[in-house]
């Protein structure tokens, strides 16, 4: 991931919470799954900070990130792939001669 990616990334967020409905990238059923999961895992993140603070802070910093992914509808991540998707997607392909050749030997 170089700069720019990241770059990418973190304005796509900007406008994501400007314009939600420009953004949405997440269907009905993940955006519900992911933030059942993000409150969950809030939750124990943050109860269980003191007694197992990495794990806490762990769980807290994934539960957050999938509450906002379930919120906004908006998946970071997923834009980012599917990026680097269209980068890798090949160009159109233009023939413009045939040559048939008889003699194979």
């Amino acid at each position: 991931m170089t700069n720019q990616d990241f770059n990418t990334a973190i304005n796509n967020v900007k406008e994501a919470w400007k314009y939600p409905e420009l953004f949405e990238n997440v269907s009905k059923s993940e955006r519900w799954l992911s933030g059942a999961a993000g409150t969950y895992l809030l939750f124990k993140g943050i109860t269980s900070i003191f007694s197992h603070p990495v794990i806490g802070l762990t769980g807290a910093a994934i539960g957050a990130g999938l509450l906002y992914r379930g919120i906004t509808g908006y998946c970071p991540m997923r834009d980012l792939a599917e990026q680097r998707k269209e980068d890798i997607a090949p160009d159109e392909v233009i023939i413009s001669e045939t040559y048939v050749v008889d003699d194979l030997g």
